[in-house]
Protein backbone atom coordinates (compact mmCIF):
# COMPACT_ATOMS: atom_id res chain seq x y z
CA UNK A 1 0.00 0.00 0.00
CA UNK A 2 1.02 3.35 -0.48
CA UNK A 3 1.49 6.93 0.88
CA UNK A 4 1.03 9.47 -1.08
CA UNK A 5 1.84 12.97 -0.56
CA UNK A 6 0.74 16.61 -1.98
CA UNK A 7 0.50 19.69 -1.81
CA UNK A 8 0.08 23.53 -2.71
CA UNK A 9 -2.75 23.40 -5.25
CA UNK A 10 -4.07 26.72 -3.86
CA UNK A 11 -7.67 25.89 -4.87
CA UNK A 12 -9.83 28.63 -5.54
CA UNK A 13 -13.04 29.89 -7.69
CA UNK A 14 -12.52 28.72 -11.34
CA UNK A 15 -10.18 25.91 -11.11
CA UNK A 16 -12.21 23.19 -12.00
CA UNK A 17 -10.26 21.78 -14.45
CA UNK A 18 -6.99 21.48 -11.58
CA UNK A 19 -9.64 20.00 -8.81
CA UNK A 20 -11.18 17.47 -11.50
CA UNK A 21 -7.20 16.34 -12.64
CA UNK A 22 -6.73 16.22 -8.81
CA UNK A 23 -9.63 14.01 -8.00
CA UNK A 24 -8.54 11.72 -11.42
CA UNK A 25 -5.53 11.36 -10.01
CA UNK A 26 -6.98 10.30 -6.43
CA UNK A 27 -9.21 7.67 -8.05
CA UNK A 28 -6.41 6.09 -10.13
CA UNK A 29 -4.28 5.37 -7.24
CA UNK A 30 -6.95 4.73 -4.58
CA UNK A 31 -7.19 0.88 -4.96
CA UNK A 32 -3.54 0.78 -3.58
CA UNK A 33 -3.16 3.97 -1.27
CA UNK A 34 -3.36 3.87 2.33
CA UNK A 35 -2.42 7.65 3.48
CA UNK A 36 -2.77 10.31 1.82
CA UNK A 37 -0.65 13.59 3.24
CA UNK A 38 -1.80 17.41 1.86
CA UNK A 39 1.88 19.38 2.60
CA UNK A 40 -0.44 22.53 3.03
CA UNK A 41 -2.23 24.87 0.68
CA UNK A 42 -4.82 22.21 -0.90
CA UNK A 43 -6.82 25.66 -0.44
CA UNK A 44 -5.65 29.01 -1.60
CA UNK A 45 -7.53 30.63 1.43
CA UNK A 46 -9.61 28.63 4.62
CA UNK A 47 -10.30 30.02 8.32
CA UNK A 48 -11.99 28.32 10.42
CA UNK A 49 -15.27 30.80 10.80
CA UNK A 50 -18.17 29.28 12.75
CA UNK A 51 -20.42 29.82 9.61
CA UNK A 52 -18.37 27.92 7.09
CA UNK A 53 -20.97 28.61 3.90
CA UNK A 54 -19.41 31.12 1.60
CA UNK A 55 -16.07 28.56 1.63
CA UNK A 56 -18.32 25.23 1.46
CA UNK A 57 -19.70 26.74 -1.66
CA UNK A 58 -16.24 27.58 -3.20
CA UNK A 59 -15.13 23.89 -1.83
CA UNK A 60 -17.94 22.02 -1.85
CA UNK A 61 -17.17 19.42 -4.34
CA UNK A 62 -13.16 19.01 -2.73
CA UNK A 63 -14.58 18.67 0.98
CA UNK A 64 -17.02 16.02 -0.48
CA UNK A 65 -14.43 14.18 -1.79
CA UNK A 66 -12.25 14.34 1.44
CA UNK A 67 -15.37 13.08 3.07
CA UNK A 68 -15.68 9.71 0.83
CA UNK A 69 -12.51 9.23 1.04
CA UNK A 70 -12.12 8.78 4.48
CA UNK A 71 -15.45 6.62 4.44
CA UNK A 72 -13.83 4.52 1.79
CA UNK A 73 -10.46 4.01 4.35
CA UNK A 74 -7.89 6.28 3.10
CA UNK A 75 -6.36 7.78 6.05
CA UNK A 76 -5.45 11.46 5.61
CA UNK A 77 -3.35 13.83 7.38
CA UNK A 78 -3.30 17.53 6.68
CA UNK A 79 -0.39 20.01 7.44
CA UNK A 80 -1.75 23.34 7.55
CA UNK A 81 0.03 25.82 5.34
CA UNK A 82 0.35 29.33 5.17
CA UNK A 83 -3.21 30.55 3.67
CA UNK A 84 -5.13 27.86 6.29
CA UNK A 85 -5.92 28.83 9.63
CA UNK A 86 -8.06 26.60 11.93
CA UNK A 87 -8.14 23.70 9.96
CA UNK A 88 -8.92 21.28 12.82
CA UNK A 89 -12.51 21.90 13.89
CA UNK A 90 -13.99 21.07 11.08
CA UNK A 91 -11.36 17.86 9.02
CA UNK A 92 -11.30 16.84 12.54
CA UNK A 93 -14.26 17.07 13.76
CA UNK A 94 -16.47 16.87 10.74
CA UNK A 95 -14.45 14.97 8.08
CA UNK A 96 -12.31 12.74 10.85
CA UNK A 97 -8.75 14.24 8.90
CA UNK A 98 -5.60 14.11 11.30
CA UNK A 99 -5.14 18.14 11.45
CA UNK A 100 -1.39 19.87 12.03
CA UNK A 101 -0.97 23.19 12.32
CA UNK A 102 2.97 23.08 12.39
CA UNK A 103 4.35 20.23 11.85
CA UNK A 104 4.42 16.35 12.26
CA UNK A 105 6.25 13.07 12.55
CA UNK A 106 6.05 9.54 11.57
CA UNK A 107 7.45 6.60 11.09
CA UNK A 108 7.60 4.64 8.17
CA UNK A 109 9.03 1.28 8.69
CA UNK A 110 11.59 2.17 10.81
CA UNK A 111 12.79 5.73 9.03
CA UNK A 112 11.50 8.63 10.73
CA UNK A 113 10.21 11.14 8.81
CA UNK A 114 9.48 14.91 9.38
CA UNK A 115 6.31 17.06 8.16
CA UNK A 116 6.13 20.50 7.58
CA UNK A 117 4.49 23.13 5.16
CA UNK A 118 7.95 24.78 5.14
CA UNK A 119 6.65 28.59 5.32
CA UNK A 120 8.19 28.69 8.69
CA UNK A 121 11.38 26.55 8.08
CA UNK A 122 14.26 29.04 9.24
CA UNK A 123 12.05 32.57 8.68
CA UNK A 124 13.35 36.05 8.80
CA UNK A 125 12.61 38.28 11.22
CA UNK A 126 9.94 40.13 9.15
CA UNK A 127 8.04 36.27 8.66
CA UNK A 128 8.35 35.70 12.41
CA UNK A 129 6.60 38.80 13.00
CA UNK A 130 3.98 38.23 10.33
CA UNK A 131 3.06 34.85 11.37
CA UNK A 132 2.76 35.44 14.93
CA UNK A 133 0.43 38.21 13.93
CA UNK A 134 -1.91 35.68 11.59
CA UNK A 135 -1.87 32.52 14.45
CA UNK A 136 -2.90 34.12 17.91
CA UNK A 137 -5.52 34.19 19.51
CA UNK A 138 -6.74 38.37 19.00
CA UNK A 139 -6.23 37.76 15.40
CA UNK A 140 -8.43 34.47 15.23
CA UNK A 141 -11.60 36.60 17.48
CA UNK A 142 -11.18 39.67 15.04
CA UNK A 143 -11.20 37.25 11.82
CA UNK A 144 -14.06 35.87 13.13
CA UNK A 145 -15.93 39.18 14.15
CA UNK A 146 -15.18 40.63 10.48
CA UNK A 147 -16.70 37.61 9.09
CA UNK A 148 -16.21 35.91 6.44
CA UNK A 149 -17.41 38.40 3.21
CA UNK A 150 -15.07 40.60 4.41
CA UNK A 151 -12.02 38.31 5.19
CA UNK A 152 -12.45 36.53 2.34
CA UNK A 153 -12.06 39.22 0.25
CA UNK A 154 -9.13 40.85 1.63
CA UNK A 155 -7.78 37.23 1.52
CA UNK A 156 -8.04 36.74 -2.08
CA UNK A 157 -6.26 39.71 -2.68
CA UNK A 158 -3.55 39.24 -0.61
CA UNK A 159 -2.82 35.61 -2.22
CA UNK A 160 -2.35 37.39 -5.36
CA UNK A 161 0.31 39.52 -4.02
CA UNK A 162 2.25 36.80 -1.81
CA UNK A 163 2.83 34.81 -4.94
CA UNK A 164 3.61 37.85 -6.68
CA UNK A 165 6.30 38.73 -3.39
CA UNK A 166 7.47 34.90 -3.12
CA UNK A 167 8.54 34.35 -6.89
CA UNK A 168 11.01 37.47 -5.94
CA UNK A 169 12.42 35.93 -3.11
CA UNK A 170 12.08 31.86 -4.20
CA UNK A 171 15.93 31.18 -4.01
CA UNK A 172 15.92 32.65 -0.56
CA UNK A 173 13.05 30.69 0.51
CA UNK A 174 14.56 26.90 -1.38
CA UNK A 175 17.91 28.26 0.18
CA UNK A 176 16.16 28.40 4.00
CA UNK A 177 14.43 25.26 3.28
CA UNK A 178 17.97 22.85 2.42
CA UNK A 179 19.34 24.68 5.21
CA UNK A 180 16.55 23.89 7.81
CA UNK A 181 16.30 20.00 6.38
CA UNK A 182 20.25 20.12 7.14
CA UNK A 183 19.32 20.41 10.74
CA UNK A 184 16.64 18.28 10.59
CA UNK A 185 18.56 15.60 9.71
CA UNK A 186 21.60 16.01 12.04
CA UNK A 187 18.97 15.84 14.79
CA UNK A 188 18.20 12.24 13.65
CA UNK A 189 15.40 12.52 10.97
CA UNK A 190 16.24 10.35 7.96
CA UNK A 191 14.04 12.28 5.44
CA UNK A 192 12.52 15.52 5.57
CA UNK A 193 9.47 16.03 3.26
CA UNK A 194 8.11 19.92 2.81
CA UNK A 195 6.16 22.04 0.18
CA UNK A 196 5.88 25.96 0.44
CA UNK A 197 8.26 26.73 -2.47
CA UNK A 198 6.40 25.30 -5.18
CA UNK A 199 9.53 23.46 -6.64
CA UNK A 200 9.69 19.19 -7.33
CA UNK A 201 12.96 18.95 -5.47
CA UNK A 202 14.12 14.91 -4.08
CA UNK A 203 17.70 15.66 -2.42
CA UNK A 204 20.02 12.96 -0.93
CA UNK A 205 21.90 14.85 1.74
CA UNK A 206 25.17 14.39 4.36
CA UNK A 207 24.15 14.13 7.84
CA UNK A 208 25.78 13.53 11.13
CA UNK A 209 25.55 9.59 10.74
CA UNK A 210 24.99 8.33 7.11
CA UNK A 211 22.35 9.79 4.35
CA UNK A 212 19.29 11.43 4.49
CA UNK A 213 16.69 12.95 1.75
CA UNK A 214 15.14 16.02 1.64
CA UNK A 215 12.00 15.95 -1.23
CA UNK A 216 10.05 19.06 -1.77
CA UNK A 217 6.06 17.79 -2.93
CA UNK A 218 6.17 20.60 -5.76
CA UNK A 219 2.99 21.99 -6.90
CA UNK A 220 -0.57 20.77 -8.28
CA UNK A 221 -1.02 24.29 -10.03
CA UNK A 222 1.81 23.47 -12.83
CA UNK A 223 3.88 20.53 -12.66
CA UNK A 224 1.23 18.54 -10.82
CA UNK A 225 3.93 17.02 -9.05
CA UNK A 226 3.89 14.50 -6.05
CA UNK A 227 5.57 12.19 -3.61
CA UNK A 228 4.92 8.58 -3.44
CA UNK A 229 6.14 6.05 -0.84
CA UNK A 230 6.31 2.10 -1.47
CA UNK A 231 6.89 0.05 1.25
CA UNK A 232 9.38 -2.04 -1.56
CA UNK A 233 10.50 0.51 -3.69
CA UNK A 234 10.54 3.67 -0.79
CA UNK A 235 10.16 7.38 -1.71
CA UNK A 236 9.73 8.30 -5.63
CA UNK A 237 9.21 12.19 -6.70
CA UNK A 238 6.49 11.68 -9.79
CA UNK A 239 4.36 14.16 -11.75
CA UNK A 240 0.63 12.97 -13.21
CA UNK A 241 0.56 13.34 -16.91
CA UNK A 242 -3.64 13.03 -17.00
CA UNK A 243 -3.45 11.53 -20.44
Amino acid sequence: MDWIFVGDAHFAFGDGERRKLFFRFIQKNKPTLNTLVIMGDLFDFWFGFRDLSRLKKEYGDVLQFLKKLRSDGVEIIYLEGNHEFQLGPYMSGKLGIEVHDGSAEIDLNGKKVYLAHGDRAYPTVSHRILTWLLRNGFTYWLLSLLGPRVVIAVAKWWSAGSRSRSLKKSSQVISRLKKFTQRKLDEGFDTVILAHTHLPEAIPMKKREGEGYYFNVGNWMRDFSFLRYNEQKGFTLEYYNAD
